[in-house]
């Protein structure tokens, strides 16, 4: 979604998911009644944080090319 941007601006995206997924994790064990300590909702919010940065910062649209194959004769 958000590929052709520079370096700079893909690492702070990354960064940004990665922080939100850790806070939001830790939330959602506080504020719910789902018996895991904020470790565990701080890594499972770390591990979508990493999926929602990926899912971010790919480039889907590049379609595959085909190699190219020399033959020697």
């Amino acid at each position: 979604m958000l590929a052709p941007l520079p370096r700079l601006y893909r690492d702070l995206v990354v960064v940004a998911a990665l922080i939100v997924g850790v806070v939001s994790g830790i939330w959602i064990t506080q504020v719910t009644s789902v018996s895991l300590v904020a470790e565990a909702g701080a890594l499972l919010g770390a591990l979508a944080g990493i999926v929602a940065a990926y899912v971010l910062v790919h480039d889907f649209s590049h379609s595959a090319r085909s190699a190219r194959i020399a033959r020697h004769r």
